[in-house]
């Protein structure tokens, strides 16, 4: 190992940080990853351990990595995924064991914000999610095991894309499909569902109304009845009921 071969290595995978530790070990990323910090003495590394492949080098030491940069584009989290209705909705926590989102989607061209969002929406889901730099999640609800963290826990690099990130190990980058006009559930910390409000019956009449309206001169709107059906102990269903004859 010498420190041209890491930094050579890192440049052809497309990274723009490659680091050297322990004399003959290299890393790349496109990101220093937290909770990184500078050493607290500067000759821990310049008196580290000679590179192996050139010992008038030194490849940083035990736990100490040099790290070198080619000042390339620093990647982002993508807020708004552009030309979409899709938004960043945070960072959350997430394992195999209880999924956020529990539909994998496979993505051919690679997996990043854009990619990820237009799959889920093709195949009809709203809620999106990046994890471990390469996977897509979809789904229509949120698990609610999640806990909301810092969004310093999902810069983990997309595989596909090295300026963007995509969520990171055990961490998912969550989007929601809002409506035109912005509406939407977006996303909570804990799994947050949409919020549900109690609302008294006798407030509103419900109608069926045909998408086709009647020739004959029948009306176009036809009264619902609410019947509450408990069929199992404790357990109320609500059950629509109309009658029409044509």
């Amino acid at each position: 190992m010498t420190v041209e071969k890491c930094i050579a290595f890192c440049k052809d995978q497309d990274f723009i940080f490659a680091g050297v530790e322990f004399g003959q070990e290299c890393y790349c990323d496109s990101t220093i990853q937290f909770p990184g910090s500078l050493a607290p003495e500067p000759t821990d590394c310049s008196q580290g351990f000679a590179c192996t492949g050139n010992s008038s080098e030194t490849c940083g030491a035990r736990g100490r990595i040099e790290i070198f940069t080619n000042g390339g584009q620093a990647p982002v989290l993508v807020e708004n995924v552009p030309n979409s209705a899709w938004a960043y909705q945070g960072c959350f926590t997430d394992s195999a064991a209880s999924r956020v989102l529990a539909t994998p989607m496979a993505v051919p061209v690679g997996v990043t914000a854009e990619t990820c969002t237009a799959a889920c929406q093709t195949a009809g889901f709203t809620d999106a999610g990046l994890e471990d730099g390469r996977e897509c999640w979809c789904d229509n609800t949120l698990g609610t095991t999640s806990t909301h963290v810092s969004d310093l826990d999902c810069r983990a690099v997309c595989v596909a894309n090295h300026t963007e990130y995509c969520g990171n190990a055990n961490r998912i980058a969550l989007y929601h499909l809002f409506d035109d006009d912005g509406s939407g559930s977006g996303g909570g910390g804990g799994g947050a569902q949409n919020e549900c409000v109690a609302q008294d019956m006798s407030n509103f009449t419900l109608v069926a109304r045909f998408n086709t309206p009647p020739s004959n001169g029948a009306p176009q709107e036809i009264p619902l009845k609410v019947l509450l059906v408990e069929m199992v102990p404790s357990v109320t269903w609500t059950v629509l009921s109309v009658s029409f004859y044509d």
